[in-house]
């Protein structure tokens, strides 16, 4: 062998040495980086807290002038640790990172209605800005709020409310009575449905709505008298509707007869009932206009799937 040879196999084991020693360097900063940012974000066994944060989620809302698909980060919320978070300048009592017990949860505590312009059409989406520790506890309402035309002259915040807690088996913490505020918008007045009251129940259950009538039962109008100076009962009938879902909330189709070259098409099927949340239960209250005529309002007293 050549001293040219040898020289040239030297410097080739040098070169691979070297390269093998950048390799090493090169992954020991990672694994320092890493565990640096571990330490300062990720959750860790012997912390007596867990990470409650704002985490992206992009989401397609429609299709804009080019033809290219609108997304958005509406956001979620995790209790996981972000590896970047950023507090609010502005508000500095709301961080962006919170500290939970290992035992509570993570639910948003605020979002935002942004108003995206699409091929279709303005769409609303909700967008979570802010997160915040649930601490175990019954069932109740608790405060949510949320920014209703965001960044136009129109902004302003309303308590939505939302349902929060625990049940006993099978059921679930629920709304069960609603009302609405008017808020200005560039179209005039809009209505938002907000959460007054919250209760344990199946996801198909009852839920209060009031109706006022003028009930003249009590009252003798006689023939030729003025009946604007009679002053008759104002009820508030609590007539209730069925809100919820059912578990067979969807048709179901079994194939009778399915193609025989190509079995995946079914030329004959047999489609299940589609199941709803419905009334089952009935009151009936009786009332007289200012006429005298004979009147009815039903009462729902309970709903069920069916």
């Amino acid at each position: 062998m050549t001293n040219a040879t040898e020289n040239c196999l030297l410097n080739t084991g040098l070169l691979v040495l070297y390269i093998i020693y950048l390799q090493s360097v090169i992954a020991e900063s990672k694994i320092e980086s890493a565990s640096d940012l571990e330490r300062e974000f990720a959750d860790k066994p012997t912390r007596s807290f867990r990470c409650c944060a704002r985490h992206e989620k992009k989401i397609g809302v429609g299709y804009g002038v080019s033809g290219e698909v609108i997304s958005i980060d509406s956001g979620h919320c995790r209790r996981v640790c972000p590896r970047h978070a950023s507090d609010d300048p502005g508000d500095v009592s709301k961080p962006a990172v919170q500290r939970c017990p290992p035992r509570s949860q993570c639910h948003p505590r605020s979002s935002r209605m942004e108003r995206i312009s699409t091929l279709q059409g303005v769409k609303i989406v909700e967008v979570v800005d802010s997160c915040d520790c649930w601490h175990e506890s019954p069932c109740s309402r608790t405060s949510f709020e949320q920014l209703v035309h965001a960044g136009t002259p129109y902004q302003v915040a309303v308590d939505v409310g939302l349902c929060l807690g625990t049940c006993s088996k099978a059921l679930g913490c629920r709304p069960f009575k609603n009302g609405t505020v008017s808020i200005k918008g560039p179209n005039g007045d809009e209505i938002y449905q907000v959460i007054q009251e919250c209760g344990c129940a199946n996801s198909c259950h009852r839920m209060e709505r009031i109706e006022s009538i003028l009930d003249y039962s009590q009252l003798e109008i006689k023939r030729g008298s003025n009946t604007s100076d009679v002053k008759p009962l104002i009820r508030h009938i609590n007539v209730g509707h069925c809100d919820g879902s059912c578990p067979g909330n969807h048709t179901e189709k079994t194939c009778l007869l399915r193609d025989k070259k190509n079995p995946a098409r079914c030329l004959a099927g047999l489609y299940s009932k589609q199941y709803k949340c419905t009334p089952v239960r009935f009151k009936v209250h009786e009332y007289r206009t200012r006429r005298g005529s004979k009147r009815e309002i039903i009462e729902i007293t309970s709903c069920a799937c069916v």
